[in-house]
């Protein structure tokens, strides 16, 4: 379900958290988040820290080893509404890792993926699997169609128990994620503090919901959390959750091997779609279940676009498309396309610049003309450690965009970029820094 399947990308990622700009000024700020709440008062605004377009790695999906390269920030802060927004816009997290893909100049193509979690009908492939889970798990014999009641029988009449947690560190999960990492991944390095960093450290904040006394609700608000899957007391697979204002987001599933027989990666993802409907009743925007990327040319990624119905986003116009209507045109232009009826492109290659601007608004800044660009300077303001530019003690300072051409036209580049990849009301009201 993860962003970050397999352990080429994970490393990059892991890697890719700690780099800098290209140019001589290093992302790395040597300032902390207390001095960035002493300078603006708050602590309970989004803090983004720009790191910039990163460097090529070998492709964790298609093995090419100059891949694509990704736009990149670093969330110190993050509240659940401003990630729905990033998401919404192609944005997806690695621990507090921000990233965007550059389609403009991809290996291959990500398109976010969401299924309609109320409308989802079980498919004879899901009723199959669930059969099997209650064989070995369960003895009960249901009488219901629908995934939410199966899901409950299953786990109230044998020796299955799941539990929703917030995230957290435990030598318990650990000792699973490790061997699943070797077993699935063939992954010798596998760390604690790896660990920490992508699957238990979030910077989401902690939203609390307001229940009344009828409601029995799994979580008590939103943020991120961990599913635990216990068979015969056995902490036997994790799934890693973003619990937001419109969607339960999958980050990360990992299991035990020696629970591999009960299939639990698909059956986390039902169990993950039977959570949007439980949650649903007290939270009536709460409707989707998104799954991260859904990558054609990756049959490992493919498998996302069972569960329907579903939508695939349009990074040219952030809208949401039926995936019947998608896959037609993926066909058509399997590079990158957009779903966009009104524009009729060949697929983008690396060698096809010319067509890039008109498909992909995401992350260039040339897709908006020179009044935008100033306007869009003139509104944003970037948190810059004056002194350390210039190699003195720290002197935090905030820069309006405009400002930003003084110190490097790299920079300024970088605004624009965040501008245009995040969205106006993102770019204009959250703390961003360099």
């Amino acid at each position: 379900m993860s962003a970050v399947p397999s352990d080429t990308e994970y490393s990059y990622l892991e890697d890719a958290s700690s780099s800098c700009l290209s140019s001589s000024y290093d992302s790395d700020c040597s300032y902390d988040d207390s001095q960035v709440m002493a300078t603006t008062n708050e602590n309970k605004q989004s803090h983004l820290r720009l790191l910039g377009m990163q460097s090529r790695s070998t492709c964790g999906y298609c093995g090419t080893v100059d891949g694509s390269r990704f736009l990149a920030m670093r969330a110190v802060r993050l509240t659940c509404d401003d990630y729905q927004a990033l998401i919404d816009r192609g944005w997806r997290r690695a621990g507090s890792l921000l990233y965007l893909t550059d389609h403009s100049d991809a290996c291959c193509a990500y398109y976010t993926i969401r299924c309609h979690a109320l409308d989802h009908v079980l498919s004879t492939s899901d009723k199959k699997l669930l059969r099997k889970i209650r064989r070995h798990i369960s003895p009960a014999v249901t009488t219901n169609n629908d995934l939410l009641s199966r899901v409950c029988e299953i786990e109230q009449g044998g020796n299955l128990e799941v539990r929703l947690e917030p995230a957290s560190f435990s030598e318990e999960k650990f000792g699973v994620f490790e061997k699943y990492q070797v077993a699935v991944h063939d992954d010798q390095e596998v760390s604690r503090q790896g660990f920490r960093r992508f699957l238990c450290d979030s910077p989401l904040l902690f939203q609390k919901l307001a229940q009344t006394e009828d409601q029995v609700l799994p979580v008590s608000g939103l943020g991120s959390y961990h599913q635990c899957y216990y068979v015969g007391g056995r902490l036997a697979a994790v799934g890693v959750l973003d619990i937001l204002p419109s969607c339960v987001s999958s980050v990360y599933l990992f299991y035990d091997p020696e629970f591999s027989y009960l299939s639990l990666g698909t059956f986390s993802a039902l169990r993950e779609i039977a959570l949007v409907q439980q949650l649903q009743c007290a939270l009536p925007n709460l409707q989707y279940y998104y799954m991260g990327y859904y990558i054609p040319s990756c049959p490992k990624m493919t498998y996302k676009g069972r569960w329907r119905p579903a939508d695939l986003l349009d990074l040219r116009t952030f809208k949401w498309i039926p995936i019947d209507r998608c896959l037609e045109r993926i066909a058509r232009y399997p590079v990158f396309c957009t779903f966009d009826p009104d524009v009729d492109k060949l697929a983008i290659t690396r060698e096809r610049k010319d067509q890039v601007l008109d498909l992909v608004p995401a992350i260039s800044p040339e897709l908006l003309t020179p009044e935008q660009q100033r306007r869009a300077l003139e509104q944003m303001e970037v948190l810059v450690d004056i002194g350390g530019l210039f190699g003195a003690p720290t002197r935090i300072a905030s820069v309006s965009g405009s400002q930003l051409t003084l110190i490097s036209d790299e920079l300024e580049e970088l605004a624009l970029q965040t501008y245009v990849s995040v969205g106006e009301q993102l770019a204009t009201h959250v703390t961003l820094s360099l």
